[in-house]
């Protein structure tokens, strides 16, 4: 199409960006100029949606416009919206928040509220309406994966703060920790520290009764050995003050709420598998992508028909090059744009595959030498990662778009 083309149809447009919240949402509809034509607040309810919709084609409709919508968090709290858009058979973008907050920000005076964003959205629907993912439906399942992908995230993150916790209050008790068991949080280890968040709770404790209770915890693993080493370290006879009290209560309460985190993980994983498959796609065919890494390339991917071509999807993941050229000089430099969560992803899926396994050998062959001939060409290693990502990109968007498995002995493109 044609710039002219392209100018003509955009003049022909209302451009509605929407500010989601949990009660309500704000919706400013903008001209192709970007002026404000309205603003207009609905409570999040299916009626009051409905009467925000009718107000949106009023005042489109007074102008001679066609609206389109913008939303930020089509899978989240603009959920409800999406899919009276979609019903509707209005036309909808995705838009990213960090766009939103860099539209809002270029004003001279960066203020901040809900019609002020609702605004800002509209005008990055303007400037990058052929850039935007298309929302053409709401898959469940998609969605089903997305949620629990997030809740895996929230318990991965609460177990790393309970470990932190317990590293700081096992020092306080047994400042040699570290050298007791191998593994702090091992069956072993935690059995232990339930049973004795403090030394003077081993007073009476033999060698031969400690072994057995931390066999019994550790599925035969642990020796008499370790046991006396244990009991050497300590010092059994120190009496225990109220802090020390205060701190085998809560050590003991934080190795529960660490064994529940685990299997909470546990369960969430098991959930996530039938989804995966209900989706069709083999992506943990894939060097480096497990269970969990697929599950997260289809939440933050979610359709890829909304993608024209793997170059949007690089864009969407932030790892398409910024073009920083001006006059003779071309340069292009890292992105921080996009879905972050996504690109961390495909960054760990990167290293993954130039790694080597336990016997030396290459993990992925064909993407460690693509890594080390971008090395020989000039770039630096993360330049290098960086092109490699992109590639797995193409690759990504392949497997999800034709549903196929990755066989990388076969073919020399990669992809089947």
């Amino acid at each position: 199409m044609s710039q002219k083309l392209k100018e003509q149809r955009l003049k022909e447009l209302a451009f509605v960006g929407v500010d989601t919240h949990k009660d309500e949402h704000t919706a400013c509809i903008a001209n192709c100029f970007g002026q404000s034509l309205g603003v207009f607040t609905s409570e999040n309810r299916p009626k009051e949606l409905k009467g925000l919709l009718e107000k949106v084609d009023e005042t489109a409709k007074s102008h001679n416009l066609k609206p389109v919508f913008g939303l930020e968090d089509v899978m989240g709290l603009g959920q409800h919206l999406a899919r009276s858009l979609i019903s509707g058979g209005y036309h909808l973008k995705e838009v990213n928040p960090i766009e939103t907050e860099r539209k809002r920000l270029k004003n001279a005076h960066p203020d901040k509220s809900d019609p002020l964003d609702a605004l800002a959205i509209s005008r990055v629907l303007i400037t990058d309406f052929d850039k935007l993912p298309t929302i053409q439906s709401l898959n469940e399942i998609y969605l089903a994966i997305h949620e629990l992908s997030n809740r895996r995230d929230s318990l991965v993150k609460e177990k790393t703060r309970i470990k932190n916790k317990l590293h700081i209050l096992l020092h306080r008790e047994y400042p040699y920790y570290q050298t007791m068991f191998k593994n702090t949080f091992s069956k072993a280890a935690l059995a232990f520290w339930e049973r004795f968040p403090i030394a003077s709770l081993l007073k009476g404790i033999g060698v031969e009764r400690l072994a057995q209770y931390l066999r019994a915890n550790s599925n035969n693993t642990v020796s008499t050995k370790k046991a006396l080493s244990i009991l050497k370290l300590v010092d059994k006879d120190s009496v225990p003050s109220c802090l020390n009290l205060v701190h085998s209560s809560i050590i003991r309460n934080l190795v529960k709420h660490l064994r529940f985190i685990e299997e909470q993980i546990v369960i969430v994983e098991k959930e996530l598998e039938p989804l995966v498959d209900e989706t069709g796609m083999k992506l943990s065919t894939l060097t480096g992508v497990d269970l969990v890494t697929a599950a997260k390339l289809i939440a933050e991917i979610g359709d890829v028909n909304r993608f024209s071509s793997s170059d949007k999807l690089a864009k969407c993941a932030g790892i398409a090059p910024q073009q920083k050229s001006s006059g003779k000089k071309l340069k292009f430099k890292k992105s921080n744009r996009g879905r972050r969560q996504l690109n961390t992803a495909i960054y760990h899926i990167a290293l993954s595959q130039i790694s080597r396994d336990r016997s030396g050998k290459p993990r992925n062959s064909k993407a460690r030498d693509y890594f080390l001939r971008k090395i020989s060409e000039g770039k630096t290693k993360k330049e290098a990662l960086t092109c490699l990502q992109r590639r797995l990109c193409d690759i990504i968007y392949a497997m999800m778009k034709n549903k196929t498995e990755y066989r990388f002995q076969r073919t020399t493109n990669l992809v089947t």
